[in-house]
């Protein structure tokens, strides 16, 4: 029997987080952009839930794995949002790009802290470098391409190492939601 409390939590969290949602959404914003499907899913999941008396487990556990990634997204985006950008939400999505820099980086360390085979040197490349680009965020400082190919360099050197396959949540969600056909 699963439990059925993160259920309510969701719906608790989706209205507390309703503003910051609708105003990415509003702005077309790279950064919804980067969950927009994980929250298709979890919604279209929330309410099979209801609706329908054949939930598996599997639906439960997509629910949850996308409920917590967006959590935690959404809780990077309000840090930063508030600390740096005073809760402007259009100074936020001038800088979309910098900031889902950092998110790309806090997917990588979480990433490779599910690998068995956790390489220390690699985990300290991605904390120093989410670190940098933290504070070239809080310095408003213009993040340059070169940190973007680095962070792409580096990641694919590291994941290749480890011989592990990196395949972002967002884009697993996508397949979900094509398969659910509701995008």
């Amino acid at each position: 029997m699963r439990d059925e409390l993160i259920y309510h939590e969701y719906a608790s969290w989706k209205l507390e987080h309703s503003e910051l949602i609708n105003n990415l959404k509003q702005l077309d914003s790279p950064l919804i952009i980067r969950f927009e499907n994980v929250l298709n899913v979890i919604d279209y999941m929330y309410d099979k839930l209801i609706d329908d008396p054949k939930y598996s487990d599997d639906d439960h556990e997509i629910f949850e794995t996308g409920f917590y990634y967006v959590y935690d997204q959404i809780e990077e985006i309000k840090k930063i949002l508030k600390a740096v950008y005073n809760n402007d939400y259009l100074a936020l999505n001038l800088d979309a790009k910098s900031v889902n820099l950092l998110l790309n980086t806090i997917d990588f360390q979480n990433d490779l802290m599910s690998q068995s085979n956790v390489d220390e040197s690699a985990m300290q490349f991605f904390l120093d470098f989410e670190k940098e680009v933290i504070e070239k965020l809080n310095n408003k400082q213009k993040i340059e391409e070169d940190m973007f190919k680095r962070l792409d360099e580096e990641s694919l050197k590291i994941f290749k190492k480890l011989k592990v396959s990196y395949y972002p949540i967002d884009t697993i969600f996508l397949e979900i939601a094509d398969e659910l056909g509701i995008i």
